[in-house]
């Protein structure tokens, strides 16, 4: 099969947005784990999360799931990460060199300046997550090289992420010679064992390592999505049914379950390739702008945004008593979530302008370099 160059160069602005609109979901997902007591001394979640609850609360958590929204971003890098292999080197050797040396660069940077946050919080102010022990030199060594990502709770989908880097770059390989069953065989293997203990608590907490057929849906979109979309009526209006069928996923199968898993990552793959394929107009408008902007600050705003994790005990004796003069814990959790994304986008974007973009930079030049210097030997 041959590499179509022109088609890995294109961009999609609508899945930029998407990125942005699932980092907020993250956001709010972690302010709704704030918790107060009422009058009875029983403590709740800003956002309930047991089962009976109202349909406020219901909503709320749709718009804050989080776990959704990380499976979103695995199926994501699934499509991104072919995407960029397609428009690589011909030469097998030279483009995975390029592919994984651009994953390094893009990713460590912002975990060891996101950790260098984290461990100046924690010997400044004394604020964290877990222990003091995490920051111990060994332990910040670890989470540096995400062997042990502890200290930021969000960082262990990074370390998948790595691994499903080099497996999207296997896969991608074996799809160019063998076709398709390079490619499902792959994924219902995964599947399988991700409906196994002993394969989800493979890379320890949060026990989340059967999520990895994700990026592998994600790839599926990619080399796939094009051709069924091309074939569809109405994409707006399968858009439409498969984000309802995300969002209600949960509510209707189950908060925690294999199989809302499952459904995310075929309703989360078929979203991808309908915004990338779909043939819609990039929206006009302020909101979408917005949503693409956060959808550009998107890493370090999911690597910083727990920091707000860190000082939630200290919300709860004012949330507590919000609450008893009859302040409703959802307008609570929106005034929160306003102001962390506020306190969050200014230290992502910070961060997204002196580390990310400059090393994302230099891990091209980098790239290039080598790429000069085999050229050289060759002749």
């Amino acid at each position: 099969m041959e590499q179509d160059k022109t088609r890995g160069r294109e961009f999609f602005p609508n899945l930029e947005a998407a990125r942005g609109v699932a980092a907020l979901m993250v956001a709010l997902f972690h302010i709704g784990l704030t918790r107060y007591a009422d009058a009875f001394g029983h403590e709740h979640e800003l956002i309930i999360r047991t089962r009976g609850s109202g349909w406020g609360d219901v909503g709320a958590r749709i718009l804050g799931n989080g776990p959704g929204a990380v499976i979103f971003f695995f199926v994501l890098s699934g499509f991104v990460l072919t995407k960029v292999l397609e428009s690589g080197s011909a030469n097998v050797r030279d483009n995975a060199w390029q592919f994984l040396s651009s994953r390094v660069f893009r990713i460590y940077p912002g975990v060891v300046s996101t950790l260098i946050v984290f461990t100046f919080i924690y010997f400044v102010f004394g604020s964290l997550i877990h222990s003091p022990e995490q920051f111990s030199p060994v332990s910040l060594f670890l989470n540096a090289l995400l062997i042990r990502p502890n200290i930021d709770p969000v960082m262990w989908s990074l370390q998948l992420e790595m691994i499903g880097s080099v497996m999207i770059l296997g896969l991608y390989y074996a799809w160019l010679r063998y076709g398709k069953p390079a490619i499902f065989l792959p994924y219902f293997v995964l599947l399988a064992l991700s409906f196994t203990a002993v394969w989800n608590h493979l890379i320890g907490s949060p026990n989340s390592f059967g999520q990895i057929y994700a990026f592998v849906s994600g790839m599926a979109a990619y080399i796939y999505g094009r051709q069924i979309v091309s074939n569809l009526r109405r994409p707006l209006l399968w858009l439409g049914v498969v984000i309802v069928g995300f969002a209600i996923t949960r509510p209707i199968v189950g908060w925690s379950s294999y199989w809302t898993i499952l459904l995310e990552t075929i309703f989360g793959g078929s979203i991808v390739a309908l915004l990338a394929f779909g043939g819609f107009r990039t929206p006009a408008g302020r909101l979408f702008s917005i949503a693409r902007f956060f959808g550009k600050i998107s890493f370090s705003f999911y690597l910083l945004h727990p920091i707000v994790l860190m000082y939630q005990k200290l919300f709860n004796a004012p949330v507590t008593e919000a609450v008893a003069r009859s302040i409703h814990p959802l307008a609570i959790c929106a005034i929160l979530f306003a102001a962390s994304v506020c306190f969050t986008t200014l230290l992502a974007l910070a961060q997204y302008k002196l580390i990310e973009l400059p090393f994302i930079k230099l891990g091209r030049g980098f790239v290039k370099l080598r790429g000069m210097r085999t050229a050289r030997a060759i002749r």
